[in-house]
């Protein structure tokens, strides 16, 4: 958007105030107490507060949305050029600030510093909240909350960039028919702050060091619109202006037999034991063999015709080619976060050490931290019953991993998908390693790197949980759906554990499976770049009495669903879950690759929603326990939906 034409007034005394803004066009009330200074455009006014910090004013109602007090002095205010300009002080370390329009509804706050930078600086201040207002946050795909609500599931502080807990370096809040987004530039080295201020939740960034330095101008956008699909359409162009954006069509034209995707389950059918070996627990006898071409052609006979196929251990070169031959994408699961110490590899249960194939590179590929010792990763088990500590892997050593490993599989083995577990899940680390140093800005690139590599050797690459500094580069993601604070507990481990209703926890249905809090904030911005499925732990089939409100879920938001258990359940689920495949692929079929251009609540409960797609397509889903009639009079069941507009 172009901004609009900006007129500079520089108010420097307070008594001058209600005067100046008496000749402001607009009507309402434009005046700010203990204004430094403003600028405004044909929309909205832009002031600076020493009580109030900024402070956003709407020219058309005069609606003013104002910051808590900041705990930081500020000085030599000055207006040029359009922009305010001031430094902001605070325990010794002074930054210099400039605040700007960038578009009609939108404006830029950069920060910038010199030098060290010895603790975190919490700036701008959160927007101060009002009862009634709602908050809106990236975790997992995107969640809605009043903000006066009193047991909100927010951490208190989380990093910008970790799929697991926060997909884009945005929050948002609604006041009326008025929405107001944050957006952070460089999620790595910055985080998130909740917290309650006169029992309201309120949200704020804490930006935190490069390697103890300033390093770099910090930046952050605000967006104004008077609805969720226009401020996220905004934020989605100004991601693409960043390189964010890239389509599954464009992405398609590098790996064509990612179209492939479309509606494909993505099935982790393991054999029975795996687990327990993966575990330290004894091994079951008796267990049915996991017969690969056998259980693929039940499939087919079942009507589950598209499927990525994954798992731990690469399949044979023949049942790779015969799972292609049926039209199948064929996965394997990888891991480089992740390197068992060669020190302690005598202490531990012979399959983790089989596994760990990058443990003859230990020491030279570990994360080192500030302090020189190694960064730890995911604990393994020992055969004396105790659990050991792994090492990180830096992101620059996985890479070069990634280069030796796969090409030397490929030669052997004719998968064309390759799944890798937690780099792009998780926070961004810092290494002090000599022999890798990085940044988190030069970390992430890495695993950039790594996924583009993949692609250039002609496989999908997969994801666990996903963000947007990444999604540019990698095709579909586990996890993003299922947010791990209300994940079954342990779903990391027991990705085939089939629950009882009874025994799930409280916070999936309240949460996770719930209508009310979910709203889809990623796919009204990335839906057509990557494909999101839900966790393997928490997979469509993770508890038979609620795959229908996993389904739905998958239909309202155009994605596919996962499944993943052992062969034993197959055997007993197999007809229940495809009938779940039909029920959750229907829509994502036609609109994998679309946009989502709107998002609609139906009724004033946010019990039937409805999401339209760049192809044409709408879905209008019932969440609740009685019938819906929609305006053409069509009657949707509980619990289930309808697509308008095939094509």
């Amino acid at each position: 958007m172009k901004a609009g034409k900006i007129i500079a007034l520089f108010l420097p005394l307070a008594s001058l105030i209600s005067a100046a803004c008496s000749h402001l066009s607009g009507g309402g009330n434009f005046g700010v107490e203990d204004e430094l200074a403003r600028i405004q455009n044909e929309n909205f006014i832009l002031a600076l507060s020493s009580s109030k910090g900024i402070v956003l004013i709407d020219r058309s109602d005069g609606s003013k949305y104002c910051q808590l007090p900041a705990q930081f002095d500020i000085k030599n205010v000055s207006v040029s050029g359009g922009e305010i300009f001031y430094e902001i002080c605070s325990r010794g370390a002074s930054m210099r600030a400039n605040l700007k329009f960038a578009g009609d509804s939108e404006f830029e706050l950069a920060l910038s510093g010199d030098g060290d930078m010895p603790a975190p600086v919490a700036y701008p201040s959160a927007w101060k909240m009002q009862k009634g207002d709602i908050g809106f946050y990236p975790i997992g795909t995107g969640y809605a909350f009043p903000v006066d609500m009193q047991d909100i599931p927010l951490p208190k502080k989380q990093s910008c960039v970790g799929g697991v807990g926060w997909s884009m370096g945005m929050f948002a809040f609604k006041r009326g028919n008025f929405y107001l987004l944050s957006a952070v530039e460089q999620g790595v080295d910055a985080e998130i702050l909740n917290f309650k201020n006169a029992g309201l939740a309120h949200t704020a960034v804490n930006w935190i060091s490069e390697k103890g330095k300033f390093g770099y101008p910090r930046k952050m956008r605000f967006i104004a619109g008077k609805t969720l699909a226009e401020i996220m359409g905004a934020y989605r162009e100004y991601r693409k202006s960043m390189g964010y954006v890239k389509t599954l069509s464009e992405k398609a034209r590098e790996l064509p037999h990612l179209e492939q995707m479309k509606g494909a389950a993505d099935f982790w059918i393991w054999e029975d034991n795996m687990t327990n070996r993966l575990y330290g627990r004894p091994e079951i006898p008796n267990r049915p063999a996991r017969n690969v071409r056998a259980i693929a052609d039940e499939m087919q006979k079942l009507g589950i015709d598209r499927v990525l196929w994954n798992y731990i251990e690469p399949e044979t070169p023949e049942d790779c080619r015969y799972l292609k031959s049926l039209g199948f994408i064929v996965g394997k699961y990888d891991i480089y976060r992740d390197v068992l110490p060669a020190d302690i590899a005598h202490k531990i249960i012979k399959c983790r050490v089989e596994r760990s194939v990058n443990t003859k590179y230990w020491p030279d590929i570990v994360n080192i931290d500030e302090n020189g010792e190694r960064r730890k990763a995911w604990k393994v088990h020992g055969t004396d019953g105790k659990m050991y500590w792994q090492n990180s892997v830096c992101e620059i050593a996985a890479y070069e991993l990634t280069k030796i490993n796969v090409p030397a599989e490929l030669k052997n083995i004719p998968y064309n998908s390759r799944f890798i577990d937690v780099q792009a899940a998780t926070q961004v680390r810092e290494c002090y390693s000599p022999k890798h140093p990085a940044t988190r800005r030069v970390g992430a690139e890495y695993i950039r790197k790594q996924q583009d590599y993949l692609t250039s050797l002609g496989l999908i690459n997969g994801v666990e949980c996903g963000h947007e500094i990444y999604v540019a580069h990698y095709h579909y993601a586990e996890g993003l759906l299922s947010p791990a604070k209300f994940r079954v507990p342990d779903s990391g481990r027991k990705m085939t554990h089939v629950h009882l209703r009874s025994d799930m926890p409280a916070q999936t249905e309240k949460f996770m499976l719930n209508p009310q809090f979910r709203v889809p904030l990623w796919e009204l911005v990335y839906h057509d770049c990557a494909v999101n499925y839900w966790y393997w732990g928490d997979s469509n089939c993770c508890c038979p009495e609620l795959m229908y409100k996993f389904d739905n879920f998958n239909a309202l938001y155009g994605y596919p669903p996962i499944y993943s258990l052992d062969v034993t359940h197959w055997n007993s689920l197999k007809n229940e879950i495809a009938a779940s495949y039909k029920r959750a692929s229907a829509v994502a079929r036609k609109v994998a690759f679309e946009r989502m251009t709107d998002f609609e609540y139906l009724t004033d409960d946010k019990k039937v929603q409805r999401t339209t797609f760049s192809n044409g397509i709408s879905v209008i889903a019932n969440f609740s326990d009685a019938e819906y009639r929609a305006v053409n009079g069509k009657i949707i069941a509980p619990w289930s939906y309808a697509m308008e507009g095939e094509i």
